[in-house]
């Protein structure tokens, strides 16, 4: 961190730290919109900010951790002129008591639905020196914020919160029931983005694929979007497969502007271990599910998460998900150890050791990465349809297939430009091309 700027140049100046996952990211652009409506300048540097908010996660013991531990090493900052600190997001909603006991130098403290009034409650904290905690859930969807994107690549919340209760899952807790953004907002938005350049918008939600709202459900909403004028792309975040529909996957193939990837959380291969996990599918449904949309999508990327060492899981139980992987052979996996989360059903139930979790994780993550390496490498000879995002190492640049892969090619290319590319080797886990009419 650089010197502390001189006081007189600190006036509505903030910074935000962004922790966990991309719904967590579009928070964090919401909030930024607040604030500059409110009359703040957000500055990349926290020595030359008076706020300072730590958007958190708590999704995971780790990345709560972290967050803590970060927000703790910011006494020193706080201290310096007349500033304010604020913790915001899902882990002030669990957390509100441990951080107002244990981080006196935390002046807000705001859940997940109260940023529309954090300039407010800033300006109150300035004017007269006190700690403010809002934690309420409140069903905010955000209705009319839009943010001005800087990239091509941008997001849109489709939906928030969640009524699931997977019973590993801390989310509805911390986010609440899930609620559905109207049509007419979701288009305004995405309108919104397309007039600053954004080419690919992922649309987002804990589980995309119960958006309901005016009888529209995500196949027909997802069709909708499809049809909004201007040149883009569209992906979204995350579905769930007790709700993936056919329908869905026909929209998809029928529109080409909605990309061909998959992310389809399988968590685990068992059906004890679901029923456990309180998924409400089965091993089978899942396989049926994903051998659909490579029939009708043979091109498909399908990806996945996994949890590893559940509560109660044996190692034939394990054994199922591993032979799920191999079976399936996912183009990519987010694997992960069980993080007991307080309040979640999951944590009445007696974890395994450490050592069994952690060597289990061990076992699975060089399979999957061997089929991802494997399946990156079929790439090789293949042409793709690439839109280019940013500049790479040296004079080369990055961009991302349909299939959400990342391609690398030695050639300058102005980001949101849409190339064909064919693929002549792969550098470690990343493909590298060449423009086709280069």
């Amino acid at each position: 961190m650089q010197d502390v700027a001189p006081k007189n140049t600190l006036n509505k100046k903030f910074f935000i730290k962004t922790f966990g996952c991309q719904m967590n990211k579009n928070d964090s652009f919401l909030m930024c919109k607040i604030l500059t409506e409110h009359g703040f300048k957000m500055v990349d540097d926290p020595a030359y900010a008076d706020i300072f908010i730590v958007n958190t996660c708590t999704v995971r013991d780790h990345a709560a951790n972290r967050a803590l531990a970060y927000t703790s090493g910011l006494k020193n900052w706080r201290k310096e002129g007349d500033r304010i600190l604020a913790v915001v997001g899902c882990l002030a909603k669990s957390n509100a008591d441990d951080i107002t006991r244990k981080l006196n130098h935390v002046d807000l403290i705001l859940g997940p639905d109260s940023y529309r009034v954090i300039g407010n409650y800033i300006a109150q904290i300035k004017e007269k020196k006190v700690r403010i905690i809002d934690t309420r859930l409140s069903g905010e969807t955000y209705y009319g914020i839009y943010h001005s994107p800087t990239t091509v690549v941008d997001f849109v919340s489709i939906m928030r919160g969640c009524n699931n209760y997977c019973s590993y899952c801390i989310v509805p807790f911390v986010r609440g029931q899930a609620r559905s953004r109207p049509f007419a907002d979701i288009c305004s938005e995405i309108a919104n983005l397309v007039k600053h350049g954004v080419k690919d918008i992922t649309l987002l939600g804990q589980n995309v694929n119960e958006y309901n709202h005016d009888n529209l459900d995500f196949a027909g909403l997802l069709e909708r979007i499809a049809r909004i004028p201007g040149a883009f792309r569209i992906r979204f975040l995350t579905s769930h497969p007790k709700d993936f529909s056919k329908e869905t996957v026909q929209v998809i193939k029928n529109h080409h502007n909605i990309c061909e990837w998959f992310h389809l959380p399988l968590q685990s291969g068992n059906d004890r271990v679901l029923q456990l996990m309180n998924r409400k599918y089965t091993r089978e449904h899942y396989r049926t599910l994903v051998e659909y949309i490579r029939q009708e999508i043979p091109n498909a990327t399908v990806t996945t998460d996994l949890i590893v060492g559940f509560p109660t899981e044996t190692e034939e139980e394990f054994l199922e998900t591993i032979s799920m992987v191999e079976e399936i052979r996912f183009d990519y996996a987010y694997m992960y150890r069980y993080s007991r989360r307080t309040g979640t059903k999951a944590s009445n139930i007696q974890s395994l050791d450490e050592n069994t979790i952690k060597r289990r994780l061990s076992e699975l993550i060089p399979i999957q990465n061997e089929i991802t390496k494997e399946k990156t490498s079929e790439m090789i000879g293949r042409e793709y349809e690439v839109l280019f995002e940013s500049a790479a190492r040296g004079k080369a640049s990055r961009g991302k297939t349909r299939g959400n892969k990342d391609v690398i090619v030695q050639t300058q290319i102005k980001p949101g430009e849409v190339r064909n590319v064919v693929i002549k080797e792969v550098k470690g886990h990343t493909p590298i091309g060449e423009l086709v009419d280069a």
